[in-house]
């Protein structure tokens, strides 16, 4: 049976090595070489890591695909790009996603390995986007892009778990062999066991609705179906926000926990900056990835509810098959994608239509793959897909031009790019639906309904209160 350390020994041998990663007054800034020291781990919650490693004023990316059994967790910014647009349109839009490729470029050969890990060390760019390349909500909690390599990474693929740790390059340095002995330590035990003495009992707290009205969201429908009957959009995806106090604050580790337990066919994600601000959720919706150069995206429109009995969920689900309203809905957002991988010079290929049947609701779903051509990288094909009609409408600027004008909140990062990319031109994205903004006690909740010719109000209210229910069983 493994001794336990005591207490002081777990909070002394964390802040030690939090103390080597995070310097607070790091004067090495202006070097331009990152030294980067890999090890593999025995395996460790990421949750429980995150919490026992993170400082309070450093940003930190966390996203897990239990199915796929894949996670990651950064911690930190060794080096950052933050892009703040004053600009509209498309050309805003792709602008902000070239800026962050060439982040990427200026630094991919500036970083040295100490370690091979068989090709698997490579350390991660991490990025976010908010919905719109521009806002006029000058208090926004995410900037307009951003990307970062992070000062401390943890990588789960299957059973194997990779620890990293950037830092600035330094020959002979007696941090760097300080590091090492921390990472050959007894390193998921220990932080295991400081993550469990901390106090992470979190209290039953209730809640109160700072808006409990939808009359606004109906409203929003209604001004989108005048919208198409003039012809003047095919489609449009409304959102609405809705916005909570707790007694307390949040507990963003328990509220992880629940939407991972809850949601185990999506991803979990969680994205925070500097000042202790969340933006969180499970997201159905895969927007990107490619993994040696074989590419996967997903046409996700139209949904329905789970049913309460196995035959009533097979009866709700044939019915969204042979829904024309649904499948128009879901062939927009198809065709979209297709269109624009074939821009690209790619050869994309359609999967068979198929129903993707998550805990609570089910969508139609169209795969799409294609192969890369060598000299593409992700941020260009996410350049070109963002926003899909799925998040947007039809015609894309139309839509989000009226989304500007109908909706009274700041989509932030909700329905956006969020993910990551490695300098081999792999990368997962997804779109951060299905989210909530997080600040102390306080949450904003997303939650979205794509509205073409024939859609009723009352049904896309029932879909959007879903939604707001999953995330709020969560959350509280």
């Amino acid at each position: 049976m493994p001794v336990i350390p005591d207490n002081h020994f777990l909070t002394d041998y964390s802040q030690k090595l939090k103390d080597l990663i995070f310097p607070s007054h790091d004067t090495s800034h202006d070097r331009r070489d990152i030294v980067s020291i890999s090890q593999i781990i025995n395996p460790i919650d990421l949750l429980h890591f995150l919490e026992a490693m993170k400082p309070q004023n450093q940003v930190s990316f966390y996203c897990e695909n239990q199915r796929k059994q894949e996670a990651v967790v950064a911690i930190g910014a060794i080096k950052s790009l933050q892009i703040e647009n004053n600009s509209n349109g498309l050309e805003a839009n792709y602008n902000r996603f070239q800026q962050c490729q060439n982040f990427v470029n200026q630094y991919q050969n500036k970083i040295h390995f100490e370690d091979d890990l068989d090709g698997k060390k490579i350390p991660y760019f991490f990025s976010s986007f908010n919905f719109l390349a521009n806002s006029p909500n000058q208090c926004q909690a995410f900037p307009q892009a951003k990307i970062f390599i992070p000062r401390l990474q943890l990588l789960k693929r299957s059973s194997q778990y990779i620890v990293t740790i950037n830092t600035f390059y330094q020959p002979n340095s007696p941090e760097l062999n300080q590091l090492k002995k921390y990472l050959e330590q007894d390193f998921s035990h220990n932080i295991t066991h400081y993550y469990q003495s901390l106090n992470n009992d979190s209290p039953s707290s209730s809640y109160t609705l700072e808006k409990t009205e939808y009359y606004s969201f109906t409203d929003k429908v209604n001004r989108s179906l005048r919208a198409i009957a003039a012809e003047k959009l095919t489609k449009i995806v409304v959102a609405h926000a809705l916005e909570i106090k707790l007694e307390n604050d949040f507990n963003i580790i328990q509220s992880l926990t629940n939407l991972r337990q809850n949601h185990p066919d999506c991803y979990i994600f969680c994205v925070g900056n500097e000042n202790q601000e969340h933006f969180l959720g499970a997201s159905p919706e895969r927007l990107l990835s490619i993994q040696d150069r074989q590419l996967v995206t997903d046409a996700l429109a139209g949904s329905a509810p789970r049913g309460k009995s196995e035959y009533d969920d097979q009866l709700l689900g044939e019915n969204l098959l042979n829904s024309e309203k649904e499948k128009r809905e879901h062939q927009v957002v198809s065709d979209f994608i297709f269109e624009s991988l074939s821009t690209l010079g790619l050869s994309p290929k359609r999967a068979s239509l198929q129903l993707l049947k998550l805990s609570n609701i089910q969508h139609l779903w169209t795969p799409i793959y294609a192969e890369i051509i060598e000299h593409q990288n992700p941020l260009e094909i996410i350049a070109q897909l963002h926003p899909t009609p799925a998040v947007a409408g039809i015609p894309i600027e139309a839509a989000c031009a009226q989304i500007e004008a109908y909706e009274n909140f700041d989509r932030s990062l909700y329905a956006a790019p969020i993910g990551w990319l490695d300098t081999k031109g792999n990368c997962e994205f997804i779109v951060g639906i299905r989210s909530a903004l997080i600040q102390g006690n306080r949450a904003r909740l997303y939650a979205g309904a794509g509205i073409v010719a024939g859609s009723k109000p009352e049904q896309e209210l029932t879909e959007i209160e879903l939604k707001f229910q999953a995330l709020l069983q969560a959350l509280v």
